[in-house]
């Protein structure tokens, strides 16, 4: 993409995602992951009746995560007439003492925002359900997550984890998503201690540039006729 000041190519900048980034995110990584195989393909095979309903699925779990004080969103951005447009997004979680070191005291109010986003999500399904999705598979990320706890210990417990990470199609194959995660490696190499990602074979290249390893199999699970294996990655 070409600046319409300049002539040149943009260069996204990467920031600290704000409130108002979240339906920006959302969308973005609406874009993104729309025919991704495990939000597209496992969790949402009717996407292409119900499209918007694959936008609030990701708001709503964006909007939860974002008061989740161990989770940290980092956006990439660049300069357009309304000021900045979001073509990127990594929700990046801090995990063991480091993460309980970043939650607020038991007294802070804001703790109250989480379990109530949480709240007006249900309620939100209750009304307005999900109709693009197969109920029986709307929990595939989080049963994921669930299933690798047994990986984070011992010298992975303090670990800064990829748990999201997408960018805008027309921003893909441009370095955008190597500075998202580069934005996680850093904090990791500051701290001394590892990062991870859960994902298929066809990113293992993608990290691999950023010094990730494969160290386990997560699950296994298929689409169709398809078998894919999804592993943890680590550096």
């Amino acid at each position: 993409m070409m600046s319409e000041a300049t002539g040149k190519p943009e260069i996204p900048s990467i920031r600290l995602a704000t409130l108002s980034d979240i339906p920006a995110i959302a969308r973005c990584w609406y874009e993104a992951f729309f025919d991704d195989v495990v939000i597209g393909e496992i969790m949402h095979p009717n996407r292409k009746q119900y499209p918007e309903d694959v936008y609030y699925f990701l708001l709503r779990g964006i909007r939860e995560r974002f008061f989740d004080w161990t989770h940290q969103f980092v956006v990439a951005v660049i300069k357009d007439g309304n000021g900045e447009k979001v073509v990127g997004a990594a929700d990046w979680r801090r995990l063991g003492e480091g993460g309980r070191a970043r939650e607020l005291s038991r007294v802070d109010p804001r703790n109250l925002l989480a379990p109530t986003l949480s709240l007006i999500n249900k309620l939100s399904l209750f009304l307005y359900p999900n109709r693009a999705a197969d109920p029986t598979r709307t929990a595939f990320l989080t049963s994921a997550v669930e299933d690798s706890k047994r990986f984070w210990t011992g010298e992975r417990a303090e670990c800064w984890d990829l748990y999201v990470c997408g960018v805008h199609p027309e921003w893909q194959s441009k370095g955008v998503g190597l500075k998202l995660v580069g934005w996680g490696t850093e904090r990791a190499d500051e701290e001394a201690v590892v990062c991870s990602v859960i994902t298929g074979d066809s990113k293992r290249g993608f990290y691999g540039r950023k010094g990730f390893v494969r160290c386990g199999n997560v699950f296994n699970s298929s689409v169709g006729e398809r078998k894919r294996a999804w592993w943890l990655y680590q550096k």
